[in-house]
């Protein structure tokens, strides 16, 4: 074996025994990935790093559940002196409240209760993270192995080229201007006698015929598809100063403050995807209200009267709820056809418009957005979904618009 892998993987932290079987049994470039992002040996296990703590072991299970693994062997010497320091951080986290002036803020649960669950959630959401980065290291260290390249070649690699310290700076920056945004919106629109309630517009965005085109169409067509709505619905809501919520497959849920801005998001994406040569068409339904913020995610009925509204909407047309109209009745630049009222499933009786055009701006609104002229606010309902398959031949462009 190469004598400076070894020495490096030393200075990592790796045993001569491990790097002795890694090189036998092909493994050293996991074994170098391995110590690149958690650098050190086995040296605790649960009730050790528990005491070292001064936690108790079932509270040090808990978190390492909500982190997402499954629970270890009595006795497994897993744990490293970073590991220690993590949970170090994490337990005075906890012994540490917010206060005011000396007073500090009652909490609605037990802080180890927040603790754990604050975890899970955060674990939850950087496990999507970690997903797509090492989806992309893993295909680079493919395509270098296709190459001819050793195992221990491309261990030397990962020790050289893998820049830990870089990328966790770039996380750190993210999260911070991720975070300052949030903030921002919270602190201003917040109602101060109920915990998480604010007044936000929230839009669903679906793909009309999605099931059915995807059937008919490999993995990685339909990986292209998903890719470019997901591009198309991030950058027009970046553009209004909204924000996506989830994507699941071929819907997005977005929030705005502004419901002007969440009107012209759902009418730019509708109306781009007509002039997208490789998306179906899209369609949107869109409300206002007081809605509970919860994980990162939004709850409540205006949330599922906006998830019903893009169920009924016809293909390249978007229907929001009265309280939309409402807002936006006397601002310019807005078209709108009153529908006849529809009784929603678990609603009822719904007034509902259509929002049949928006005049766009001077700014760089995107492809597709200079027809502005929406869709034919007379088709703008249809079926719900169980029929909404007759209009899977409207999505693939059969009854599309002439460019």
């Amino acid at each position: 074996m190469d004598r400076k892998l070894s020495r490096a993987l030393r200075r990592l932290g790796a045993t001569p025994d491990e790097i002795e079987r890694a090189g036998e049994e092909g493994w050293l470039t996991r074994l170098a990935v391995d110590k690149t992002l958690l650098p050190g040996s086995g040296r605790y296990d649960m009730g050790e790093i528990a005491e070292l703590v001064g936690i108790e072991p079932e509270t040090g299970k808990r978190l390492w559940r909500a982190l997402g693994f499954p629970d270890l062997e009595p006795n497994a010497k897993v744990f490293t002196d970073t590991d220690v320091r993590a949970l170090v951080r994490l337990e005075e986290q906890r012994l540490t409240p917010l206060a005011t002036d000396g007073v500090e803020l009652e909490h609605e649960a037990e802080p180890e209760n927040e603790l754990v669950e604050g975890v899970r959630i955060f674990s939850a959401g950087l496990a999507r993270v970690a997903a797509a980065l090492t989806d992309q290291l893993a295909e680079e260290l493919r395509r270098a192995r296709a190459t001819g390249l050793s195992d221990e070649q491309l261990a030397m690699a990962v020790l050289d080229q893998l820049d830990w310290e870089s990328l966790s700076a770039l996380f750190d920056y993210t999260l911070r201007l991720q975070s300052r945004d949030m903030l921002r919106r919270k602190l201003a629109n917040v109602e101060a006698d109920t915990a998480g309630a604010r007044v936000l517009s929230i839009g669903f965005v679906d793909l009309v015929g999605y099931t059915a085109l995807s059937q008919m169409m490999s993995l990685e067509e339909v990986s292209a598809l998903v890719r470019r709505f997901e591009t198309l619905a991030f950058d027009t809501v970046a553009q209004e100063a909204g924000r996506v919520v989830k994507t699941i497959g071929d819907e997005v849920m977005f929030v705005a403050l502004n419901v002007a801005s969440a009107a012209r998001i759902a009418r730019r994406i509708t109306d781009r995807s007509t002039d997208d040569d490789l998306l179906p068409l899209a369609r949107a339904g869109l409300a206002y209200g007081l809605v509970v913020a919860r994980d990162g995610d939004y709850f409540g009925p205006v949330v599922n009267l906006a998830s019903r509204l893009v169920e009924i909407a016809r293909p390249a047309s978007v229907i929001v709820s009265d309280a939309v109209h409402e807002e936006l009745v006397d601002e310019e630049g807005f078209a709108w056809k009153r529908l006849r009222p529809r009784r929603l499933r678990d609603i009822g009786r719904v007034e509902m418009w259509a929002l049949a055009a928006v005049e766009d701006d001077a700014t760089d609104a995107g492809p597709g957005a200079e027809n502005g002229s929406g869709t034919d606010p007379e088709a703008a309902v249809g079926q719900p979904d169980d029929e909404q398959e007759k209009a899977g031949s409207e999505a693939r462009g059969e009854d599309r618009p002439a460019r």
